[in-house]
């Protein structure tokens, strides 16, 4: 059976179309995938530098409330200067509302000690968004 040529040329330039467009879905899949990919990254690697930047604050409010309490322990004769009742502790009062704040974070710090004089200075980020509004540094330092 002979066939006609003109048929052929047609079933060979469908397979063709229909290759080409497997293709070109395929690559749109590939493309697409790579772009949300990339979004995502850049999502996490944003929130990683935001986790890094909040964490740093908190320590270094931490070690702000250090400077602050060795201060007055160190004062002669040794001052009661944020006037909390207390010589070494700054806002010991339970109420985070006062505690002093830096520019991105706010400290306190607590006696947990009293022989030997032991300190804790807590540090935290001044944000109320979850979940950063739950870091903490907590620096301890002995007063000999």
């Amino acid at each position: 059976m002979i066939r006609d040529p003109r048929q052929l040329r047609r079933g060979g330039v469908g397979r063709r179309r229909g290759v080409a467009i497997i293709a070109f879905v395929a690559a749109l899949l590939v493309i697409g995938s790579y772009a949300l990919w990339l979004f995502q990254l850049s999502a996490a690697t944003s929130i990683s530098s935001l986790s890094h930047y909040y964490g740093t604050s908190a320590f270094y409010a931490a070690e702000s409330g250090v400077e602050m309490a060795m201060r007055e322990l160190n004062a002669s004769p040794a001052n009661d200067f944020d006037s909390d009742g207390a010589i070494g502790t700054i806002s010991d009062n339970g109420s985070a509302a006062d505690d002093p704040a830096l520019s991105t974070a706010r400290f306190f710090v607590t006696q947990s000690s009293v022989t030997p004089p032991l300190y804790q200075a807590t540090g935290r980020p001044d944000v109320t968004v979850a979940p950063w509004s739950g870091f903490r540094r907590i620096l301890e330092f002995r007063a000999e």
